[in-house]
């Protein structure tokens, strides 16, 4: 009994070193009592430095014979201070010098703490603050999405679906998620948005959002049948796949507007998103009547004079042929001497294919200057130089170095040059 007594009083001797400065706290681990040293640890967190705080907790942690309520107090304020030592090592000044100035801050100055961990782009981090210093709705929003965003550009569709699942509150769910999908991420991203938000909120979105969402889910499929290299050209056009389809008609991608509508009739099955097939069908129709009563010409180049035939296609399949000669006169040989330059270089080596002029970059013949490209007129690649040219200017045939063909089409110029002889 006297040694209890004695054990009691020194228990609390050193107690009172213990919370007497911030040295005490290495008094505290020669407490015997394990109750009372976790409640006077509770107690006096705020005047030690945070390792030795962090050391303190862990320790009461592991006692078995505290009680459930206090180690779930110990494990709180363990909790709490770990999210203070993160945001200190992510601070790259040096704002606050200990644990204890930046708890004051986050209550005097939360927009500061916030701007700082959102700056390292440390969104769990600042998810964990969160939970410790609630801030306002629309805040938690705006972090909510920047860090769904951030996932989804880096290509971790795990973790933002997990981001998903762990906020409560479904509204927030639906504004975030929507708020990303209108900055019109990446290709990817979209597809991820557009199928989260008709699984979990199709009964809660305006028929116009639906059509909106679905459509860009249809858009980002064709976007996908396009060729790789591409499809930045029309990632804009992804939430319209008719606009589209009518620009590669504009652009005379007939191959690739064939599997395009292919694929939305597909898509369209059963289901109503602002635009039918008929839509579509019409468009088409639309453009297939422009291109019958689109006159184009070809034009034979000859010494002094040059022949234009002036084709006009009908709707049964042939057209009618105006031939005519047209001299020409001193001022159109002075100018086409300046479309014709006397002395074309071809480059030293033949481009690679990647290197060839993009078909969309050129809407007219880069030989003669004149033939404009059009679905019946169509564009082709010199091998030699890898320009754009038209079919009555590339009418040669010649070995180029590279090419697996044994004859490669090249165009006049080039031929010329190499055929001087």
């Amino acid at each position: 009994q006297d040694l209890d007594e004695v054990v009691k009083v020194k228990d609390a001797v050193l107690s009172c070193a213990a919370a007497e400065d911030k040295d005490g706290w290495q008094y505290l681990f020669q407490v015997k009592n394990a109750m009372l040293r976790s409640r006077l640890a509770l107690r006096c967190l705020d005047k030690w430095p945070l390792e030795a705080c962090l050391e303190i907790l862990s320790y009461g942690i592991s006692d078995l014979v505290i009680t459930s309520e206090l180690k779930a107090s110990l494990q709180s304020r363990k909790k709490e201070l770990q999210v203070y030592q993160k945001i200190l090592n992510v601070q790259n000044e040096s704002l606050w010098n200990n644990w204890q100035d930046l708890k004051k801050a986050c209550t005097d100055d939360p927009q500061t703490v916030m701007n700082i961990i959102l700056k390292a782009k440390d969104y769990e981090l600042c998810e964990e603050w969160v939970q410790l210093y609630p801030v306002p709705r629309e805040d938690l929003i705006n972090l909510h999405r920047e860090h769904l965003i951030y996932l989804l550009e880096v290509g971790d569709m795990e973790k933002a679906l997990q981001l998903l699942q762990r906020i409560e509150d479904p509204g927030i769910c639906l504004a975030i998620s929507e708020q990303s999908l209108d900055q019109r991420p990446n290709l990817a991203a979209s597809h991820f948005l557009a199928d989260y938000l008709t699984a979990h909120f199709y009964a809660n979105l305006t028929t116009a959002r639906r059509n909106e969402i679905q459509a860009l889910y249809m858009g980002s499929k064709v976007l996908l049948t396009l060729p790789e290299l591409s499809r930045g050209n029309y990632f804009h056009l992804s939430s319209r796949p008719l606009l589209m389809v009518e620009q590669l008609l504009m652009n005379m991608k007939v191959d690739w507007v064939a599997v395009a509508v292919q694929t939305l009739h597909q898509l369209l099955a059963e289901q109503e998103i602002g635009f039918s097939v008929e839509d579509i069908d019409n468009l088409l129709s639309k453009y297939a009547e422009k291109a019958l009563h689109f006159p184009f010409a070809l034009k034979e180049k000859r010494s002094g004079d040059y022949v234009v035939r002036l084709f006009y296609p009908n709707c049964y399949g042939k057209s009618l042929l105006l031939r005519t000669t047209i001299s020409a006169s001193p001022r159109d040989r002075s100018l086409q001497q300046n479309l014709f330059p006397q002395e074309f270089v071809p480059p030293e080596k033949p481009p690679p294919k990647q290197q060839w002029i993009p078909d969309d970059t050129e809407t007219i013949c880069m030989v003669c200057k004149t033939e404009r490209f059009t679905m019946f007129n169509r564009r082709h690649h010199c091998r030699r130089c890898g320009r754009l040219v038209c079919s009555s200017c590339s009418t040669k045939k010649m070995a180029v170095e590279a090419c697996r063909e044994n004859l490669s089409r090249v165009c006049d110029q080039c031929y010329s040059y190499y055929n001087r002889d």
